[in-house]
């Protein structure tokens, strides 16, 4: 973390403390903290912030398209570049012509990117999305109650968590499953170590890390509907891989979207 970085965190975790605006931080002087165990608070919250804790978990939220999600270590931090995935989808949502929509989230974590969807479009949508981890479905189930969204969460490893009879077809799937490999970093971003090992590799690791994508497509013509449209996030270096077997799998690749640093990050794919 670079040193004006570090500042900003410092004085944000001050305005945190003291229970200030968050602008208080730009012009805060230490001695304003309203007494000792503030002080002794910040203090500890700096020693995590030396060895590496990320400063979300710290402060135990973060700022994600507009709105403010609750995270914890059970959850994956919601990065910038994910925030793709909610503009592309608020743009299908507004497009349709239907009325009545369904959407699945592959892969909640937080339940920011479908909460994000939920509350930027005024159509009327049945939402559902699903995890395999009970701690990571009940963080974004609290999230969900406290923005005012109703979204229907479904515990299990991806399709399996669904029920056929009762669940899709989906005009909108969306998801930002693992996609870090074990033979390097294809996020394109510093990854903590304190984040939840299953959303970045897996429950099972590779060198490529597009397993999880893969079963994602492999399953996706079942559960689309014929102009439903499926949106991926994944690493810089897995787009054509990941295009090459959506197209051997009967997708179509509608669409290729790069991230604000020019890196491959979106998917959309159509049956």
């Amino acid at each position: 973390m670079n040193d004006i970085k570090y500042d900003m965190h410092v004085r944000k975790l001050i305005s945190h403390i003291a229970k200030k605006p968050d602008y208080w931080h730009l012009a805060y002087q230490c001695e304003e903290l309203p007494d000792e165990s503030c002080y002794a608070l910040l203090s500890e919250s700096l020693k995590k912030l030396d060895v590496g804790v990320p400063f979300e978990y710290i402060i135990g939220w973060t700022e994600f398209y507009k709105f403010r999600f609750q995270v914890t270590e059970n959850v994956l931090i919601p990065r910038e570049e994910t925030e793709i995935l909610v503009e592309q989808s608020i743009i299908l949502l507004t497009n349709s012509i239907k009325n009545n929509l369904k959407i699945l989230e592959l892969g909640v974590g937080s339940g920011a990117i479908i909460s994000s969807i939920l509350l930027s479009t005024s159509k009327s949508i049945s939402a559902t999305a699903t995890d395999c981890s009970p701690e990571a479905l009940s963080e974004a189930r609290n999230n969900s109650i406290r923005l005012g969204v109703n979204i229907d969460f479904k515990l299990g490893d991806w399709w399996a968590a669904l029920d056929s009879d009762e669940e899709g077809p989906f005009d909108l799937i969306i998801t930002n499953p693992p996609y870090v490999g074990t033979k390097k970093n294809n996020r394109g971003n510093t990854l903590s170590g304190y984040e939840p090992s299953i959303s970045l590799y897996g429950k099972e690791p590779t060198p490529s890390g597009t397993k999880d994508a893969m079963k994602i497509i492999s399953g996706a013509s079942d559960w689309l509907e014929d102009d439903g449209r499926l949106l991926i996030e994944h690493g810089f270096d897995q787009r054509n891989m990941l295009s090459d077997f959506a197209v051997s799998k009967g997708l179509v690749v509608l669409e290729q979207i790069d991230d604000l640093s020019g890196l491959p990050r979106v998917l959309i794919l159509g049956k």
